[in-house]
């Protein structure tokens, strides 16, 4: 069932929601489709801000059982994560963690990463069923369900209090954070470690790109307001760090604290100015793909991800871009939610002769390798643009409106 709609904000509790973008109706990003008539949903997909903390946030979700439907991907097992041994040094550099609860554990994998240094007890809570499997193959003990009081209780009965709680790429997707940190206080030994890593709106917003935002992210942090929710549940910061992962993460380890915490200066102004960035960048990227259409050249979009289907649908790119091309077998022969660009293999792009556009929708830590390989492997014109940040995207996109003109 959905959660209830309050017009509260989520973080803070005031009333001072300000509209931030209106995206209209979207499609569901992860929803890959099998073919071109496909029918599909659509739903509202609109950002606000709280004008006291400035949280930026989704007020009126998708309810899950819908979101989540037919949704049976294991995400962590293709995905590099070039940050993920700084963020087991930072963890062991506060916690010996002979006992681990991670709340979202996806496949395992981190889980795997810790018990190789020295982690004994290895509980974990995974709707996903397809990645819970996985886990419990590991010789993790998975809850096939959403986190819960109740949850934790049983937990806690079996194994005692945990060392070590962990929540990656979790606290974004969540509507209750009164129910989430709830959680954390059951599980969590009184001098333990909590570990949390979530998306940093930060460098995406400041420039007006669209791909950060996903409607399964319900909210979206920057530092001061992860701290700010880190406060006021009671939990002082020892670690902060940023990573260029995924378009920006943020990594906190933070320690329980009687009495007051003092929380960072609110932000209010984020995202202030994003939406009319985003639509300055839309209005100039797409008369610069027009030209190029209209001479021969082929568009191609690398990249059939969730920040890829954003950005094509937000910027309304169906009519200019030909196919987008990826790497993951799964994808291929499918396409792209709203806009119904086929997605491809890379090698169809070696079957062409004309100059080719590549709209670069990787992650920057695999653009040079990406980037690399298409150089090698295409005899044809190309022209590479980078279309998400921290990548300078709106250098990329004077880069491309000079080359439409030449």
């Amino acid at each position: 069932m959905s959660e209830p709609v309050s017009k509260n904000c989520r973080l803070c509790h005031a009333n001072d929601l300000r509209p931030v973008i209106d995206l209209g109706l979207m499609p569901i990003a992860h929803r890959l489709l099998h073919s071109r008539d496909e029918r599909e949903e659509r739903f509202p997909f609109e950002v606000l801000a709280c004008g006291a903390c400035g949280l930026p946030q989704i007020v009126e979700p998708i309810d899950p059982d819908i979101l989540y439907r037919q949704f049976n991907y294991n995400f962590s097992s293709w995905k590099p994560e070039p940050h993920q041994p700084d963020e087991l040094d930072t963890i062991a550099q506060f916690t010996r963690h002979h006992s681990v609860f991670e709340i979202g554990c996806n496949d395992g994998l981190f889980m795997g990463k810790l018990r190789e240094r020295g982690a004994k007890v290895l509980f974990g809570v995974e709707p996903n069923p397809v990645s819970g499997k996985i886990a419990s193959e590991r010789g993790i003990t998975v809850y096939s369900e959403m986190i819960s009081p109740a949850l934790c209780r049983d937990a806690v009965a079996k194994a005692g209090k945990f060392d070590l709680v962990i929540a990656r790429q979790v606290l974004e997707h969540i509507v209750d954070f009164e129910n989430f940190f709830e959680c954390v206080k059951l599980a969590l030994k009184e001098d333990g470690l909590l570990f949390i890593d979530v998306p940093d709106f930060a460098p995406g917003s400041s420039v007006g790109d669209l791909s950060v935002l996903w409607e399964e992210h319900v909210s979206y942090f920057t530092e001061a307001t992860l701290l700010a929710l880190l406060a006021r549940h009671g939990f002082e910061t020892v670690s902060m760090k940023k990573y260029n992962f995924s378009g920006g993460t943020l990594a906190v380890a933070a320690r329980r604290k009687q009495g007051e915490i003092a929380a960072p200066t609110p932000s209010p102004g984020v995202g202030e100015k994003f939406a009319q960035l985003a639509r300055e960048y839309g209005a100039r990227l797409r008369p610069a793909l027009a030209k190029f259409r209209a001479r021969g050249t082929q568009v191609a979009i690398y990249g059939a991800g969730c920040r890829a289907c954003t950005f094509t649908n937000a910027h309304e790119l169906a009519d200019l871009i030909d196919l987008s091309v990826d790497d993951q077998t799964e994808r291929q022969g499918l396409f792209l939610p709203g806009t119904r660009i086929p997605i491809r293999s890379p090698e169809e792009l070696r079957d062409r002769t004309e100059p080719l556009i590549c709209l670069l929708a990787v992650n920057q830590e695999n653009e040079t390798k990406v980037s690399t390989r298409l150089r090698e492997a295409l005899k044809r014109p190309l022209n590479i643009v980078s279309v998400f940040a921290p990548s300078d995207i709106w250098r990329e996109l004077d880069r491309l409106e000079a080359a439409a003109a030449g």
